[in-house]
């Protein structure tokens, strides 16, 4: 990996924790850039309704590593919180329902399991409160969160993506396998209009600031700097 990354004049990387992963793996700090990940919007952006209700997705690819089991462990601690799993399961969801059982909340979960098709996406993002990111480990950013950002829908998430949440304020960062931790920032966003809110706005500062023509600019402008010192020699 040291020799793949030494042939390139820049590695990008999308976050600060990112880069300093490069860094402490021996990749010199000039040579490392951010560019953030891009939101993905919903195609009605302009319109976007603020969140209401009581409900917490999980979504995407249902991975181990994302923490189903610790938001499941907090759900008894949310009252009167929904919450929706969508996505296609990659590791088995059985000891997670097994799970729910025992905890006595297995009929405050809906699964929608399998690929979701864009259309369902739109629906899962409108009908939800709030997006739940509980990863326990993984990379310091992911195409989910900025699927939920782009949506306009405040989160919890580890510290594992806490970066971008913080930076928009677009919602409350917990520790990593703390399910007391997670169901407090829940009931938190749940139960407070004005933070809720708060984190609202937060989603459309980040959608504003991480936009694909943004994120394009940043890309070209880099292209060009490197462009002018070839040329320089």
């Amino acid at each position: 990996r040291r020799r793949l990354y030494s042939a390139f004049d820049r590695v990008v990387v999308h976050t600060r924790k990112g880069a300093e992963q490069l860094e402490a793996f021996g990749v010199p700090p000039e040579q490392v850039v951010r560019i953030p990940h891009g939101t993905f919007n919903a195609p009605t952006a302009e319109s976007i309704e603020p969140p209401r209700g009581r409900t917490l997705l999980f979504f995407g690819l249902i991975r181990r590593y994302k923490g189903l089991d610790v938001l499941v462990r907090a759900l008894p601690e949310i009252p009167n919180a929904r919450l929706v799993v969508a996505g296609d399961p990659l590791d088995s969801v059985k000891p997670v329902q097994r799970l729910a059982q025992e905890l006595g909340v297995a009929d405050r979960i809906d699964w929608r399991l399998g690929y979701l098709p864009d259309e369902e996406v739109e629906t899962l993002m409108r009908e939800a409160t709030i997006v739940v990111f509980a990863y326990r480990s993984g990379e310091s950013a992911s195409g989910t969160l900025a699927t939920a950002l782009g949506h306009g829908r405040p989160v919890v998430v580890t510290e594992i993506l806490g970066e971008t949440v913080r930076e928009y304020g677009a919602g409350l960062v917990v520790p990593p396998d703390d399910p007391v931790a997670l169901a407090e920032a829940c009931t938190r966003l749940l139960a407070n209009k004005a933070a809720l809110a708060e984190a609202f706005h937060g989603t459309e500062w980040a959608r504003k600031a991480l936009s694909w023509p943004a994120i394009a600019e940043a890309h070209e402008r880099l292209y060009a700097d490197l462009q002018a010192k070839v040329a320089a020699g």
